[in-house]
């Protein structure tokens, strides 16, 4: 590689992939745009390996006593990374035939579907001879597609899921920082939080981790290079190698364009002003549910795998990662909006309604009698919904401003225990 220099933030790209750059046995080739992808990440990614220690003390008494201390690193910490992408439909939601059609019939609604893919599923993004497995869903007699937690068998064009899953799928992060390239062994999607917050642009944070985090060098940062562009090391330059054909070798796919219907859309942005919420909840399992249906002002919405690493604590011996296993499913959000009345009798009653509802409902759980849509981007294409069947609500709280207002923390449930049910993604673009 040609001289030192130094290494930018604004020039980092980074890419998911399930081929491991560091084996001598994959090949530049492996890598096709079914099985590694482009990341368009913003400003302010984290990622680091640190290690445990533990800090040895000597303390005697008298006038010349030992006070010495002694460090010593006893165990890798798993790899942690984190990083923020915009949210963004593709069009790519029809798994066969009219508009809307994925390439292979094998849908990816969001341009980071592989890592929404990888926080809900134990259904790899793609299979090890690089095709690709969405369990994404269309359903031709609603014309709608999902992605659902709840546990599924395959069908036609898109895999079987679960999401009670004991360990999470393991693939490979690759961070080009500039001219170092930096592979997160065995990476895992922990956590994807949504943030809609009411004067920006729709987006998840992604977190995770992985067991080990290694610098790519020699033959296999060549590899690496010929895919994901940039300096060789003979010095050469070398242009990223982006493609939409599923069948290209030596190519990623890339994070803003997509093949719906044979043609090359770029994908789009949601807008959160125009976002909304609609809640169903009934004061008991024999009431009518109420409706209410009103624009936030703010939003946000989380799902974590709770990830736990074992590591040995063998002595004399630097200590790392030998697995990992999930913890409780947990899907909570919150809201803000405004404190608004409308008459009982209203179709669409508002959230002063909601607000004295919930408080007065004395009951320790409402969940399997309430439900609710965040509909981030509003009901116009373009659109991200989130439908969860069962909610728990938290009494709501007044925020006392120049306006009136409340907040509202959530907590999503299983409709059915043991399913997996707590969520339903719906993506609408305006690509078909």
């Amino acid at each position: 590689m040609a001289g030192t220099q130094l290494n930018l933030q604004r020039n980092t790209k980074v890419f998911y992939s399930i081929k491991d750059l560091s084996l001598s046995a994959t090949t530049a080739a492996d890598l096709t745009p079914q099985n590694t992808w482009r990341v368009e990440v913003l400003a302010g990614y984290a990622l680091s390996a640190d290690s445990a220690v533990q800090d040895i003390t000597s303390l005697e008494s008298g006038l010349d006593p030992d006070r010495s201390v002694q460090r010593f690193n006893t165990a890798r910490n798993p790899v942690e990374w984190n990083f923020q992408t915009y949210l963004r439909p593709t069009g790519a939601e029809k798994n066969s035939g009219g508009s809307g059609e994925a390439e292979s019939s094998n849908c990816k609604p969001v341009a980071d579907w592989y890592l929404w893919q990888s926080l809900v599923s134990n259904t790899k993004p793609a299979s090890s001879n690089a095709g690709e497995q969405s369990v994404w869903r269309y359903d031709a007699s609603t014309a709608s597609g999902k992605l659902a937690s709840a546990n599924s068998v395959g069908g036609a064009n898109f895999h079987s899921s679960r999401s009670n899953f004991a360990i999470a799928q393991e693939n490979n992060m690759y961070f080009k920082l500039d001219n170092l390239v930096y592979q997160v062994k065995k990476a895992i999607v922990n956590t994807g939080e949504i943030d809609a917050s009411v004067d920006g642009i729709a987006t998840t944070t992604w977190s995770g981790f992985g067991t080990e985090m290694v610098e790519l060098t020699g033959a296999a940062r060549d590899k690496a290079i010929a895919v994901f562009g940039g300096v060789g090391n003979d010095g050469s330059t070398v242009t990223p190698n982006a493609s939409i054909s599923l069948d290209a070798t030596s190519s990623h796919h890339p994070y803003a364009t997509m093949n719906v219907d044979s043609t090359t859309y770029t994908v789009d942005f949601i807008k959160n002003r125009l976002s909304s919420i609609e809640i169903s909840h009934q004061g008991s399992a024999a009431e009518t549910a109420n409706i209410y249906s009103f624009p936030v002002t703010g939003l946000s919405f989380s799902y974590s795998n709770d990830v736990t690493y074992l590591t040995p604590e063998e002595l004399a011996a630097l200590n790392t990662p030998i697995g990992q296993f999930t913890g409780s499913r947990t899907v909570t959000g919150s809201f803000t909006a405004y404190l608004r009345s409308a008459s009982e009798s209203s179709t669409r009653a508002n959230s002063a309604q909601f607000l004295n509802k919930v408080v007065n409902d004395s009951r320790v759980s409402h969940a399997s009698t309430s439900s609710a849509n965040i509909q981030i981007g509003g009901g116009t294409a373009p659109f991200f919904h989130i439908n969860m069947p069962a909610v728990q609500f938290n009494f709501p709280v007044h925020q006392i401003d120049d306006v009136l207002g409340i907040s509202v923390d959530f907590l999503a449930q299983e409709k059915e225990r043991g399913s997996g049910d707590e969520i339903q993604f719906f993506v609408k673009s305006d690509n078909n």
